[in-house]
């Protein structure tokens, strides 16, 4: 491991906005969710270029801080990080089913585990698997509610039959069995226990076809924090590891998470109109008194969403200044006020980062806008430069160890 300061700059970086993400941040998050785990056994989820973070980079500060298990989305995610070096575990979950799918086989040539969640995705699994001569791992899904990926319940028995037969061929290994709760982030919303009673049912009935699970799991970010009886033996991090809250009431300073990424711009302009001036398109905006407007070179285009017109969520000079004005494709105003002392062209405006600092929190802009910092913090445009600080990890990472055979009932 070694100390950086990367960033990815180009020409037109001075005029455009900066995203900088904070790796060691990221550590200290990881390290302070694995304490608050009951569960041997904690997968970072770095889907989504790492929520906006950076895919590889995530990756090799998660496992570098103690994670055990990487988790993506897509498999040309998985399979990236195995050609950056990463030999650390990963579980992909989404994918097209097809019998003449590359991708499928191109994961499971380089060890990645897939999710598997119906009959007709375990045969071309299968049949991929008997291409490559070594079983594919897989791990199964129970819907237990989300009504998305995963086998419902009156499709299970059929599902994991055919998961034995599929490993007594010498074509399938199942690794685990997982479930996402459609309540995710209201841990105590008693449809979660619900679903975590037919989750335990379900691996019973695996266990009963004959199938040997050693990783149950079912918690995400929110349940890691609030809810230690759904740990099982794997819990699976996403939004938290990032510094963001989880749900609605779970403060991240509390448990001793900061957010790891910030965008800041420069104040390009610095204009005054007087009283009565339309602001940006439609006028949906009007000056009642002569103010000083700052032009701010970032927009939709960026991921900037239009509903934050009117929130005071830009700070410019450690000052909290509102964005006045329809959202534009590419730039955006901010109110200065009728005063313009103290602000100066060039000055750094923070959109959103770390509130320590003073700053407004992507959660901040989430609520604004009747969202979440998720939303946010993932629809930051590729097109803005990226720079990173931190501990990284090196390249080759730790290799997985096989744990130990899962017991009955709730891990912990």
């Amino acid at each position: 491991m070694r100390l950086i300061a990367h960033t990815q700059q180009s020409a037109s970086a001075v005029l455009s906005g900066q995203v900088t993400v904070d790796l060691s941040a990221i550590s200290d998050n990881i390290r302070a969710l694995k304490k608050s785990s009951r569960a041997p056994f904690f997968m970072a989820v770095v889907k989504g270029n790492a929520y906006g973070h950076g895919l590889v980079e995530v990756a090799r500060t998660a496992v570098a801080a103690g994670a055990d298990w990487l988790g993506t989305a897509q498999l040309a995610e998985a399979v990236t990080l195995r050609k950056a070096g990463i030999t650390a575990p990963i579980l992909s979950w989404l994918y097209l089913a097809s019998q003449t799918s590359e991708t499928i086989v191109e994961a499971l040539e380089n060890d990645v585990d897939l999710s598997l969640g119906s009959l007709s995705q375990l045969e071309v699994l299968a049949g991929a698997a008997q291409r490559l001569g070594r079983p594919g791992v897989v791990h199964l899904e129970l819907d237990s509610g989300l009504s998305r990926g995963g086998a419902r319940m009156e499709d299970w028995a059929g599902l994991v039959a055919r998961a034995r037969q599929a490993e007594l061929d010498g074509t399938l290994r199942v690794r685990g069995i997982w479930t996402h709760l459609a309540w995710a982030d209201v841990p105590a919303h008693p449809g979660n226990a619900s679903a975590v009673a037919e989750f335990e049912h379900a691996v019973q009935l695996a266990k009963d076809a004959g199938l040997q699970p050693e990783l149950r799991h079912v918690s995400s970010s929110a349940n890691i924090l609030d809810r230690p009886g759904f740990h099982f033996d794997m819990v699976r991090a996403g939004l938290a590891i990032y510094g963001l809250a989880p749900a609605d009431y779970l403060v991240p300073a509390d448990f001793g998470l900061r957010p790891a990424l910030s965008v800041t711009a420069p104040l390009v302009m610095i204009k005054k109109v007087p009283a009565g001036t339309g602001i940006s398109y439609e006028h949906q905006a009007i000056t009642y008194e002569p103010r000083h407007l700052g032009l701010i070179p970032l927009g939709y285009a960026d991921g900037i969403p239009k509903g934050i017109s009117g929130r005071p969520v830009v700070s410019v000079g450690g000052r909290r200044v509102p964005v006045i004005g329809k959202v534009c494709m590419d730039q955006f105003m901010v109110d200065l006020g009728p005063d313009p002392t103290g602000f100066e062209v060039g000055d750094t405006a923070v959109l959103f980062g770390d509130p320590a600092s003073g700053a407004a929190s992507a959660d901040d802009w989430g609520a604004a806008i009747g969202s979440h910092g998720d939303e946010i913090i993932n629809r930051i445009a590729p097109r803005l430069p990226r720079s990173y600080s931190g501990m990284v990890a090196a390249h080759q990472c730790p290799d997985y160890q096989e744990p130990a055979p899962a017991g009955a009932g709730h891990a912990g």
